[in-house]
C-alpha cells in the first residue's frame, strides 16, 4: 500500500463563541469540514503556509498567528481504484485579529459553527483530532453575582507587569495585572499567593495593605461587578524582572501574553488598564 504524508498548517479562527471551519473540496475527506489551512508547499514556513490558505479559502488576512499544537491523524482512502495510507500532521495556530477581505472571492465553502454545537461527524479526522487537542478557553463572560478578587501590583523600573486582554475575535483591549478569584474561606492574600504561583511558578513577598476598589464593568453586552483587592508584590524569582515579554498557561490550557509595560502609558491613556480605577494608584508605584 502507497503511503502519503502531508504536513500542513491549519488556524483555529474563532469570532462570537463561533469557530471557522472550510469544507474539503477534493482528497480523503472530500466534502468534510476542518480548519481552513493546507499543505506547506516548498520553501514556505509554516506561518506563510497559513496566511496563503486562508486569504485563498476564505477570504481572510491573519493579523497574528499563536502556535497551540501539533496534530496527527492517520486513516486509509482509495482514489481511483488504488488505497492509500495517509499520514497527516499539522501545526495548529490560532488566529489572531483576522481580516476579511471583501474584494476576494473565497476558494472553499466556509461555515461558522458555534463551540456548543460542533458535531464530530461532519469534520475530518484530522480537525476532531486538533480539536480534542486544543486548549479549552471558550470565551469568558462574567457571572451574574459579585466577585471577590485579588490583584498583584508587581513594578520594575516604573513598569507594571500585567497580562493581556482580549476579545471574541482576538483583538487586543488592554491590560491588566496578573491575579483571580478568592476561592470559599480563602483570605485575599493567600489568593494572591497562591495565583501567581499557578501562572508565574513563583512566590512573593506582599508589601503593606491592599488598595480595595469596587469595579463595575461591561464585556460584550454582559455586566460584572467585582471587589478588588490589589497588592503591591516583589517575586521571589527575581528572573521576571527580566523577562520583558512573556507567555503564561492558564489550568484550563489557554495561554496569554505577559509584558511589562511603562506606568505612564496607561497614565497618558497610549495603553488601556483594567480595572481602570487603578490608573488613580500607579503614581505611588513609580520610583
Amino acid at each position: 500500500m502507497d503511503q502519503i504524508i502531508r504536513h500542513g498548517a491549519y488556524g483555529v479562527v474563532l469570532r462570537d463563541s463561533k469557530i471557522l471551519f472550510t469544507q474539503k473540496k477534493s482528497g480523503p475527506y472530500k466534502g468534510l469540514w476542518g480548519l481552513p489551512g493546507g499543505k506547506i508547499e516548498f520553501g514556505e514556513t509554516p506561518e506563510e503556509t497559513l496566511k496563503r490558505e486562508l486569504l485563498e479559502e476564505s477570504s481572510m488576512e491573519a493579523g497574528k498567528l499563536e502556535f497551540v499544537n501539533i496534530a496527527t491523524t492517520t486513516c486509509e482512502y482509495v482514489d481511483m481504484g488504488s488505497t492509500y495510507a495517509f499520514h497527516q500532521v499539522g501545526i495548529i495556530y490560532k488566529v489572531l485579529n483576522p481580516t476579511f477581505r471583501a474584494d476576494l472571492i473565497s476558494e472553499e465553502e466556509n461555515r461558522w459553527v458555534s463551540l456548543e454545537e460542533i458535531i464530530l461527524d461532519t469534520l475530518t479526522p484530522f480537525a476532531k483530532h486538533a480539536l480534542v487537542d486544543l486548549p479549552k478557553d471558550k470565551t469568558w463572560r462574567p457571572k451574574k453575582n459579585i466577585r471577590g478578587k485579588v490583584i498583584a501590583l508587581a513594578t520594575h523600573e516604573n513598569r507594571l507587569l500585567v497580562c493581556e486582554v482580549r476579545d471574541d475575535e482576538g483583538k487586543l483591549k488592554g491590560w491588566c495585572p496578573l491575579g483571580g478569584g478568592i476561592d470559599f474561606c480563602e483570605t485575599a492574600e493567600n489568593a494572591l499567593k497562591r495565583e501567581v504561583l499557578e501562572e508565574l511558578g513563583s512566590g512573593i513577598k506582599i508589601l503593606g495593605s491592599p488598595f480595595i476598589c469596587e469595579n463595575i464593568f461591561e464585556h460584550h453586552g454582559f455586566q460584572g461587578h467585582e471587589i478588588v483587592f490589589a497588592f503591591s508584590v516583589q517575586f521571589d524569582n527575581t528572573e521576571l524582572y527580566s523577562r520583558h515579554r512573556f507567555q503564561i498557561t492558564e489550568d484550563n490550557g489557554s495561554t496569554h501574553w505577559v509584558e511589562w509595560i511603562d506606568i505612564e502609558l496607561f497614565e497618558k491613556g497610549e495603553s488601556i488598564l483594567f480595572p481602570e480605577i487603578l490608573i488613580h494608584t500607579l503614581g505611588s508605584l513609580k520610583t
